[in-house]
């Protein structure tokens, strides 16, 4: 079962949309000393949707060799038919991945029946086990009792279940999911409160850039330290208040920039701020204390108190 703080990592790229491979090195190693659970690669906030293909399978390389089985790596490789999964899907085969992820089919909407033959079709033919990624902002989003159906497939692991609705972790209690060797991941910002509420992990696009802040949230959770959780949740929203100035990953990308991690994570059409907007991202980020360049895990959760 995958536990913790996953973070959707962003994709380093050049200025002509390649893969910045010592970019890529720095972040994963970042997010491996930050105590992460998992690393989820090519997700969203790795925009799969805009890197070219050979980009995508240089950077599952590239993250597969710093790890070194370190952590649990999760690879999305969502598409929009089920032979078109399993053949992006086969690209990586070799390499040492953990599990794969896919959301539904986004393009036109689908009966229930049909998306549970696409899902246990993934399920019994994929080489990893499965992930569902379910997602709102898709054609094709699964009722949570659908979820819950699923996830009696033998080989469907776990799911990113982008919900406001966290009370779905205490109705499907931890106590089930673990005797199906089910992982309930929620795909929110409120980290600690995910923690709180009993789901197994979190990812938020803020862990791809700061997972120090994001783990130490879940830990101080996990541990009954509200009042540190509180703190530290407070930052994380703060920080995202940045995403009213432009489009988040937009956003994301200057601090990324500023933590000196690297240049680029926006593949065109998603812009490049600029330096007005781009000074004002860092203001915020700089106003609650976000880790800086250098700072470990444990620096940080010493500031914190």
């Amino acid at each position: 079962m995958i536990h913790g703080i996953v973070p959707p990592i962003p994709t380093p790229l050049t200025a002509d949309e390649g893969i910045d491979e010592s970019a890529t090195r720095r972040l994963v190693e970042l997010h491996v000393r930050a105590g992460v659970g998992a690393i989820w690669v090519l997700g969203t906030t790795g925009r799969f949707d805009l890197v070219t293909d050979r980009a995508q399978r240089r950077f599952a390389e590239i993250v597969a060799e710093v790890t070194a089985g370190r952590v649990p790596l999760i690879l999305n490789v969502s598409d929009m038919g089920t032979r078109r999964v399993l053949e992006r899907a086969a690209a990586y085969d070799d390499l040492p991945y953990d599990a794969y992820s896919a959301l539904c089919p986004w393009y036109q909407k689908l009966s229930r029946p049909q998306l549970t033959d696409f899902f246990h079709r993934l399920g019994d033919e994929l080489s990893r086990p499965l992930l569902i990624y379910n997602a709102p902002w898709v054609d094709n989003c699964l009722a949570f009792d659908h979820l819950r159906e699923l996830a009696a497939h033998p080989r469907i692991v776990g799911a990113k279940d982008v919900t406001t609705d966290y009370t779905r972790a205490m109705i499907w209690t931890k106590a089930e999911r673990a005797a199906s060797g089910f992982s309930y991941i929620i795909g929110g910002p409120q980290v600690a409160t995910c923690a709180t509420m009993g789901a197994d992990g979190n990812v938020t696009a803020m862990s791809g850039v700061y997972p120090e802040l994001c783990v130490a949230a879940w830990n101080a959770a996990q541990r009954d330290d509200h009042d540190a959780a509180t703190r530290i949740q407070q930052q994380l929203m703060t920080i995202m208040t940045t995403y009213r100035f432009a489009h988040n990953m937009s956003c994301l990308e200057v601090m990324f920039r500023h933590r000196g991690l690297g240049q680029y994570v926006c593949a065109h059409p998603l812009p490049h701020l600029d330096d007005d907007v781009a000074a004002s991202v860092i203001e915020v980020v700089e106003s609650v204390g976000a880790p800086g360049r250098e700072q470990t895990l444990e620096q940080l959760e010493r500031a914190l108190g």
